[in-house]
This record gives structure tokens, sequence and C-alpha cells, in this order.
């Protein structure tokens, strides 16, 4: 399940804005809510979700136990598109603002769960978290950077994703490696060695691809390798002062260039529509190392083609920065209730068996792999997943891990001022000399985009 998702903010801003001041109150304070008792009167709820292809019958068998332990509830789900059609977050707006929203919201990815809770467009569950004896801290710490917005806890997360470097065992001891790179440095020497060139030149194995969008990797993702934050603690937009954005970019632009840019633009294009298909560039040697993923385990497990001999660590951390090599991006499907829910109460009982239920999350990470949320499904000895999952696991659980780009109030449409200096950078558009005063730009762009969205 692929969730880096970075949207355009302008359209759906606006319909946050419409929604944020349409009526839509629920219909049904039925209990079973905050301090309530269950009422057992038959029900239906419906349930917006986007699992779909090789993950929907898992979902649907895993939520076979809701409706054996709640037989009173019946759930009507309703399958979301994916991309590159998603339009679950724009629809989900205008449910809400014509007064018929879903009782329950599972979308792939919280790029707008900061729109959601500070609009009021999602119900905060404090309430009835309360109430059950849950809390925030039932999950890793990461939890809260996706899930909390403006104090409200207007989401929880139902699996995740988690982020770090696969690569190709045979490939390493080919070119006499011992191991996975711990550094940044280590990392650029061994994509020298591990890359093969055809005779004129062009890329027959890439060591590392560095171009941002390269399947999962962004430029967030190596400026982690830093500690390079987005914002300083006032909330303003710091990739210009921030040094460790301007060493991630000169790293990338020193591999670019040893490759030659025509060559890896030649070979991105020629495999990066390969991602979630047997085809792969990883899964077929094309490339010795990459960012990926958890569910790349599940694909290596279930594509049809010769073994791989792989594993997986921690992306590797700058030598100046010895504490940023273990903490990665994470962030994926997260669980909520709309405004205007019908039956809020029994939504309720929804969402904390998505988010909670240690059977339901053993049985859906066995199923397509994807982190199971809670220290007991991470735990269960019935949690079946390869040893390269390890990896990801601890990546979760890791307190210094957390959602990338940050949430914020307008959502995450700003990070595509980043995505677009990214595509003038690596074209060699933007000199090294003139890559302060463009970060500085950049930083304006974003606190631009966030002043004109800042408050539904």
């Amino acid at each position: 399940m692929r969730r880096m998702r970075l949207l355009a903010l302008s359209s759906l801003a606006v319909l946050v804005v419409a929604a944020g001041c349409g009526g839509g109150s629920s219909s049904s304070n039925s209990s079973g809510g905050p301090a309530g008792t269950i009422d057992k009167t038959p029900v239906t709820i419906v349930l917006w979700d986007m699992w779909s292809g090789r993950e929907a019958q898992p979902f649907k068998d895993a939520l076979k136990r809701f409706q054996v332990k709640y037989p009173w509830i019946t759930i009507k789900e309703e399958v979301q598109p994916n991309p590159p059609n998603d339009t679950f977050d724009p629809n989900l707006v205008n449910a809400i603002n014509g007064g018929n929203p879903p009782d329950v919201a599972m979308p792939f990815g919280p790029d707008y769960v900061g729109q959601w809770c500070a609009g009021g467009l999602w119900q905060d569950l404090a309430p009835y978290m309360k109430a059950d004896g849950m809390t925030i801290n039932d999950f890793a710490p990461a939890a809260i950077t996706y899930t909390n917005v403006s104090g409200k806890q207007c989401a929880l997360p139902s699996l995740t994703d988690a982020y770090g470097l696969y690569y190709n065992k045979d490939l390493l001891a080919k070119a006499g490696i011992a191991g996975p790179p711990k550094t940044m440095d280590e990392l650029m020497a061994d994509a020298k060695k591990l890359t093969v060139r055809n005779p004129d030149g062009t890329i027959k194995v890439a060591g590392f691809v560095p171009l941002n969008q390269w399947e999962e990797l962004g430029p967030g993702d190596l400026a982690n390798a830093w500690g390079a934050k987005w914002f300083d603690s006032s909330g303003k937009p710091q990739l210009a002062e921030d040094p460790g954005w301007a060493a991630a970019f000169m790293w990338q632009r020193q591999l670019i260039d040893w490759y030659g840019y025509d060559n890896i633009v030649k070979f991105f294009a020629a495999n990066t529509n390969n991602e979630f298909n047997p085809s792969n560039a990883f899964e077929n040697g094309k490339v010795a190392m990459t960012f990926d993923g958890e569910w790349r385990t599940a694909f290596i497990k279930g594509d049809k083609h010769p073994p791989l001999n792989y594993g997986t660590a921690p992306f590797p951390a700058a030598s100046d920065h010895p504490e940023m090599y273990g903490p990665a991006r994470v962030g994926g499907t997260i669980v909520g209730i709309p405004k205007g829910a019908k039956h809020p109460a029994q939504a309720w009982l929804l969402v904390k068996f998505l988010a909670s239920d240690t059977t339901y999350l053993v049985q859906m990470a066995n199923s397509v792999g994807n982190v199971p949320t809670t220290p007991a499904s991470q735990s269960s000895p019935e949690l079946n997943l390869p040893p390269q999952f390890d990896t990801f696991l601890h990546v979760w659980a890791n307190p210094k891990s957390a959602f990338a780009p940050p949430t914020t109030p307008s959502g995450n449409g700003y990070a595509n001022h980043l995505d677009n200096f990214e595509d003038a950078w690596q074209s060699g558009k933007i000199s090294d000399a003139d890559l302060h005063s463009q970060l500085a730009t950049l930083d304006q762009q974003i606190s631009n985009d966030l002043a004109q969205g800042a408050g539904p």
C-alpha cells in the first residue's frame, strides 16, 4: 500500500471551508459513545475505505471478526477509488457538506488530517477514548504526528507504513560489500561500486537511484538523514536555515552528476512505472539498493520471479548525525468519524476495532504486509512476517520517526512547492551557488501557502 500522496491544496481547501461552515450535526447519540451503554438495536453503518485489488479480500475477511463481535451492527462498505483516480478527500468533504457522510472514514494517508481536525470535519475521538480507557500512548510515539492536530485527536492509526533501505545481498557480495551502508557517505560509495554500465555508458544496474519520486523516495527522506526539520519552533518554514536540507541536496547532486543526469533520467523513465508489478526494478536486480516501504516484503513474496536474496536496514544517516540511523518517515491508514455521521456511537465501536483489535491488526499485517500499530499486535505470536520485516517494526517504534511532510491545519499541499524545487534542482536549473537563495524563496512560498489556507 503506497501512501506517498502530495496532492494540490487549493481546491480541497475551498471545499473544507465550505464544509466547516455547514451544519450536519450527529443525528444519533445512541449509547455506546462516551460514558454510554451499548445499544444493541440493529443498525447499518457506512464505511468508506480504499481496500482494493489484492488487498480487498483480506480486509473483508478480517472485518468479519467485527461483525461476529457486534452482530447487531451491519457494515455497508463503500470502496473509494485508488490513485491515480483517488478522490477520497474531496468526495468526503462533499459528502459532509451535503449532509450524507459515511459513519466511518478510512483513507490510506493522513495528508489532510490537519484540515479534518482543525475544521471540525472529523469528530474529536478524545471523549470516546477516555470512556473506554484508551489513550494515544497505546500506539507508538509517531502516531501523534499524524492523528492529532490543534489539540484534537480526530483520527487513530490502523496499520501503517514505515520506510527503510532494501538491498540485494547477492549484488553487494559480488561487489565486495560486507553489509548495508549505515552512513550517507557509505551509501554514496556503495552506490558507485554497485552500478553496472552498458558499453555505451548507459545504466544497466543502478546502485541507488537518488531522483525525487523514484518510487517512494522524496527529498524529505534524504534530508531526514541529517535530522533536517521543515519548521522551526514557531511554525516558520526553515529549509534555507536548517543546514541539513542543503547537505541533502548537495549529496543528491553529487550522485546525480556521477551517473550523468541524462543517464539516470533515462533509467528512471524506463523503470519507474514498474513499482507495483512483478517487473519492479529492485525485485529484478536492476537496482541494488532502494528506499521503500514495508509492503515490498509482501510484493517480493507474492510476485512471480526468481527468488530474491535481499535484506532490509534503516536508511543511512549522515556521519555527523548518527542519532538519525533508525528513525524514518512513517504514516499510513487512519480511521475516524466524520462530522454528521448518523450513527457515531456505533461508528466508534468500528473505529476502536480497526485501530486496536489485536487479531484484526495481526490478520491484516500477515495478509497485506503492513505494520501493525499496537504493541500487542507487534508482539503477538500469531504475527507471521519475514525476518526482513523487523526493520519496519523498529522504525515505527522509534521515538524520532514521524509523518512527513508535517500535518498542518491547511493540509500538506504546501509540499508540492518542494517537489517543484526538486525538479529544477535535479535538472541543474538551480546552481550550487543559488541553492540557499532558492531555498529561501521556497520557504516564502510555503509560508504564503499556509497563510492563505490557515484556518477553515
